[in-house]
């Protein structure tokens, strides 16, 4: 189906610009804007191939963000994600340097594939549209869910829901199923 980049509103692009550069300084309404270009953004569609990606901030709340955030800027290893819209699948894409990690966290998880320049992927997932779960109210959203025997703990409780602000730029919001509730646990752009 292709984009009629036409209808593509150019004053979401700039609610979220902005919003990004208001995360240090006034981070409330920050997270107030990007719920709302969340709200209005368009349902990605297919998305094909490799994306590169980057965690926005987590929302934890408690002083962990601060604390998050200074460590995802001294070392960030998730690079993005790859999707197969045919299959309706896809998997994330980390720098060679996490492997040690996953393999303290998950030593029993080996379900790695080699993407070359020093990457790896790893922790597949499906995909489907269907209404945020989080945000009410919003647009259809593509749905990234982790929830299948392949997955490790913690991982398998992950649900990301992406929307598109633009023809190449995704925004989405990690989900962390906890006790039946799904709160949110990080904003992240895939490009």
């Amino acid at each position: 189906m292709p984009w009629d980049t036409r209808s593509m509103a150019p004053e979401l692009t700039l609610r979220y610009l902005r919003a990004l550069a208001d995360l240090p300084h006034d981070r409330g309404a920050a997270l107030s804007e990007l719920e709302i270009c969340l709200r209005e953004a368009d349902t990605p569609g297919p998305i094909e191939g490799p994306t590169r990606g980057r965690v926005l901030t987590t929302t934890f709340g408690y002083g962990l963000d601060a604390i998050t955030s200074g460590l995802g800027h001294l070392w960030m290893p998730w690079k993005g994600k790859t999707f197969d819209p045919e299959a309706k699948e896809g998997r994330n894409t980390f720098t060679s340097g996490f492997r040690p990690v996953q393999r303290l966290l998950w030593p029993g998880y080996d379900i790695d594939e080699p993407q070359g320049h020093g990457r790896y992927s790893a922790f597949p997932f499906t995909t489907w549209e269907g209404p945020s779960t989080f945000t009410p109210g919003g647009a259809d959203v593509l749905k990234i869910d982790y929830e299948h025997p392949q997955s490790p703990w913690l991982i398998r409780d992950i649900l990301d829901e992406l929307v598109r602000i633009e023809e190449i730029l995704y925004l989405g919001q990690a989900l962390l199923r906890i006790r039946g509730r799904l709160p949110r646990v990080a904003w992240f752009e895939l490009r």
